[in-house]
């Protein structure tokens, strides 16, 4: 049976409205069971975003012994015959070093595929930073990571942060000159062989200042495949992100980033069909913990 979306909604929630006389515990079986699909692909996680207009085919459970099989500690946004796209946890690892293996995102990732289709080859093609969170992708094979690696800078990515400080605009687009040696990012004052341009596209969702602290979620828009760099262009713009102890002067302490990579746009290896994955944000991403300061007696 085919469905229509008629809004935009998180899976679950969908599942939930479109089929009243079923259970919150019910509906998240009927997700696991690969109930739903799209586009020929599983949908296989609560938290995935459907849009308005989005066809997607449910069919009835009819049981089996494979689904013991489905059992899994990551969260899989979408997954076909190339690629893997896994919800990132802030803090997480994704790839795996000789000290810790066993729990990263990788290595987890592949475990399922072991234990579902006795198959555990697996490349990262694109993951956040290890205090960030959001979409991670993967290919199944050599051959479709080298199509995607050449499909990069393609890539376009939707991202939500929380920033510190007064806004100069609302929405605004910044063109930059950067400079970038070793991982590490610096503004160029002129055009050379080692600079080139970048822009900062953002738009604000919401006004979450308290008092006399200004903070504000955005909404950023960026093809390329280094989303990394808007943590270093806010942080120039005098709008650093909430938490992040990488951009800002002063140590964050024990705060969460608030960044998270939700969305990816690429194309399709096999179809070259475009395809847009999106997931919901962390809880409390925009409960902002103000710091309380007592005077010495």
């Amino acid at each position: 049976m085919k469905i229509e979306v008629k809004q935009e909604a998180k899976l679950l929630d969908f599942v939930q409205n479109y089929f009243p006389q079923v259970s919150a515990t019910k509906a998240k079986k009927m997700i696991l069971y690969n109930c739903f699909s799209m586009q020929g692909a599983s949908l296989k996680s609560f938290e995935y975003i459907l849009h308005k207009g989005d066809v997607i085919e449910y069919q009835r459970y009819s049981g089996g012994k494979h689904i013991a099989k489905e059992k899994r500690d990551i969260s899989i946004l979408y997954e076909d015959r190339e690629v893997i796209i896994v919800s990132k946890l802030s803090g997480q690892s994704v790839t795996e070093y000789k000290d810790k293996k066993d729990d990263t995102l990788l290595s987890m990732t592949k475990s399922y595929l072991k234990n579902k289709y006795h198959k555990n080859e697996l490349y990262v093609v694109f993951a956040p930073q290890t205090d960030e969170s959001g979409v991670c992708l993967m290919a199944k094979n050599k051959m479709v990571l080298n199509w995607l690696e050449k499909q990069k800078e393609s890539f376009k990515f939707h991202i939500s942060a929380v920033v510190e400080n007064q806004l100069k605009h609302k929405n605004d687009k910044i063109r930059f000159l950067v400079e970038e040696n070793n991982g590490i990012y610096s503004l160029a004052k002129e055009q050379s062989d080692k600079s080139q341009t970048v822009f900062l596209q953002y738009t604000t969702k919401e006004d979450l200042s308290m008092g006399d602290n200004d903070y504000f979620q955005i909404d950023i828009t960026q093809t390329g495949d280094k989303p990394y760099l808007n943590r270093f262009l806010l942080s120039q713009i005098g709008n650093p992100v909430y938490g992040d102890s990488v951009f800002q002067r002063q140590k964050q302490g024990n705060k969460i980033l608030r960044y998270c990579i939700y969305g990816i746009e690429f194309l399709r290896p096999s179809t070259n069909k475009h395809l847009k994955i999106e997931t919901s944000l962390p809880r409390n991403f925009t409960s902002i913990a103000i710091p309380v300061t007592t005077k010495n007696k």
